[in-house]
């Protein structure tokens, strides 16, 4: 067979004279292995095309592959518990540092009418009318507030993410890119301007920013007054806006174009009217662009303003003055303005720190398990004996 083996490898047309050669001589297989490997890690010659050797072509890098046996376990779950708990103490502690005060007062300024319904009604039928519209609310100040002061309104009940409502806007029109006027009317396009794309149906007055989203910009205003605690001293709070719009949109998201046929002003009692109207060019009204960053969620914040150099004290009133304009009685939805701090985590919220320590204590609680069982079942390294359900006989001598 041997030999029939050797006739057959010398006879196949592909074959070198080197390989009938080594065949002939029978070499084992772990030999020629040999030879090839060291022919392979020679370097290749001027004239030749093998490539050079290198552990990491030919997959011959060193690797350490760790055993982990139920001790280190209990390390690594220790360790765990040693970095999270901590640092979930540390961000609960500054997560409480900042200060918050929130007052609802969409029920407060119009709370002589009986329900929603007639404050809607109230609302269409003084639009325009600024002084029929304003009221002043009074929060009472119980910490203390060191600027910067955050001004935000808060929504509840609104779905800025329903579908047709985020598709009702087009970036390209803010930004003001070219080829953006093929897409304001696609009902099928990821973005268009339906149903808000002409003012009134004209088709001269294409308006500019369109769509639901900037129609509906936010439009009550807030002046705010403190009356200190110590001597009953009233002040004007400066709010300024800017600061208040993320880097990014002011760069390079919004154009420097002023709008056409956006909000225009109208007369009391004449229907038609979204929302507030942008002051200025549209890169410049901050506000706006907030109002733009949709939220994914029915209850949510948006920055209206900030106080730079002035701080509250326990025990002041800040008497504000709102215009209270914006519809949310259709759908029964509250309004709020929080006066907030922060911190170098944030605002004030206790979810991350909460999140790490309960993921710290539960790797606490599985260290605890693997060092319990280490413990009280042991078992030598490598043991395969449990793995076998019926261990093979051992042949006796002699049978």
């Amino acid at each position: 067979m041997a030999d029939q083996t050797i006739g057959l490898r010398a006879e196949t047309p592909n074959s070198t004279a080197e390989d009938v050669a080594v065949t002939s001589r029978g070499c084992c297989g772990g030999c020629c292995g040999e030879k090839k490997e060291e022919e392979t890690k020679e370097e290749a010659g001027p004239e030749s095309k093998k490539p050079k050797y290198r552990k990491s072509t030919q997959q011959e890098m060193s690797a350490c592959k760790p055993v982990y046996t139920r001790a280190i376990v209990a390390i690594l779950f220790l360790s765990v518990t040693i970095i999270a708990i901590p640092l979930g103490i540390v961000f609960v502690v500054y997560g409480l540092q900042p200060e918050e005060v929130s007052f609802r007062y969409d029920e407060v300024c119009l709370n002589g009418l009986a329900d929603n319904a007639a404050r809607q009604e109230y609302i269409q039928a003084n639009a325009g009318d600024d002084t029929a519209l304003a009221c002043t609310v009074s929060i009472t100040i119980d910490v203390e507030m060191k600027p910067p002061i955050y001004i935000y309104y808060e929504i509840a009940g609104m779905f800025q993410s329903h579908r047709r409502y985020v598709r009702s806007h087009l970036d390209l029109q803010l930004a003001d890119a070219g080829g953006w006027e093929s897409l304001v009317a696609v009902e099928t396009a990821a973005q268009s301007c339906v149903p808000l794309i002409y003012l009134e149906g004209n088709k001269s007055q294409l308006i500019n920013p369109c769509g639901l989203v900037a129609w509906s910009f936010f439009n009550d205003s807030y002046d705010l007054t403190r009356v200190a605690a110590i001597n009953g001293a009233t002040e004007t709070l400066a709010v300024s806006e800017d600061g208040v719009a993320f880097t990014a949109d002011v760069k390079r998201r919004f154009a420097d174009y002023y709008p056409q046929f956006f909000n225009p002003a109208i007369s009391p009692g004449e229907p038609g009217r979204g929302g507030a109207t942008i002051n200025g060019t549209v890169k410049s009204d901050q506000r706006f662009m907030v109002w733009m960053r949709l939220s994914q969620t029915s209850n949510f914040r948006k920055l209206w303003g900030i106080i730079e150099n002035q701080e509250l004290k326990p025990g002041d009133v800040v008497n504000v003055t709102v215009l209270n304009q914006y519809n949310t009685y259709s759908f029964n939805g509250k309004k709020s303005i929080v006066l907030a701090t922060t911190s170098w985590l944030g605002g004030r919220s206790i979810v991350l720190g909460c999140a790490y320590i309960i993921a710290g204590g539960m790797a606490l609680v599985f260290a605890l398990v693997y060092l319990l069982i280490t413990v009280v079942w042991p078992r030598p390294f490598a043991d395969c004996s449990r793995l076998l359900k019926h261990p093979p006989a051992v042949a006796k001598p002699g049978v």
